[in-house]
């Protein structure tokens, strides 16, 4: 039992907000690439969670915050792809960003990052939902408005590109062994 449950809808917005406030900015990051971007969406986010707070304390805000993190990082990214802007920054940032330690291993020079970035938006999504967020389909297809199966064909063709990215890799690093 996770101390919100403890205490039920009792949580403050502010307790919410330090609660989720890594989380949710590691997965705006990965969302749209770009560090200053994804603290302006969370910024959004938060605002938007909080004018409806009454309403959602009692449920899963976090869920909520989430969704509206997501669509807003769509929107976002249509945005950009009419303005042709280069994003600033990388994932390999995140850990710094949200103040969290590094992971294990290193993050490659931005070659996996290339990939997720060139994903379509809303395969990346699906991805940082399922394998960041720990989300089930269900959850995914929740949040992104979509039916499950969707969820399952953007997570299958997303697979696809970062295996065939693998596989390129493993097959410029040296002989068939690699």
């Amino acid at each position: 039992m996770n101390a919100r449950e403890a205490r039920g809808a009792e949580i403050t917005f502010e307790e919410f907000v330090t609660a989720t406030a890594g989380r949710l900015l590691r997965t705006a990051v990965f969302l749209v690439y770009d560090r200053h971007l994804a603290e302006d969406l969370l910024q959004i986010a938060y605002e938007r969670v909080a004018r409806r707070w009454h309403r959602i304390a009692a449920g899963e805000p976090e869920a909520y915050a989430r969704k509206v993190l997501v669509n807003l990082a769509i929107d976002e990214n249509r945005r950009r792809s009419r303005r042709r802007d280069v994003p600033a920054g990388a994932a390999a940032d995140l850990e710094r960003l949200a103040g969290a330690p590094a992971g294990p291993g290193p993050v490659p020079g931005g070659d996996l990052d290339e990939v997720l970035r060139a994903l379509p938006v809303k395969q990346r999504a699906v991805v940082v939902l399922r394998y960041w967020c720990d989300l089930n389909e269900q959850e995914i297809a929740d949040a992104l408005g979509i039916s499950r199966g969707t969820v399952k064909s953007h997570t299958a063709r997303a697979m696809a590109a970062l295996r065939r990215h693998v596989d390129a890799a493993r097959g410029e690093g040296g002989g068939p062994g690699a």
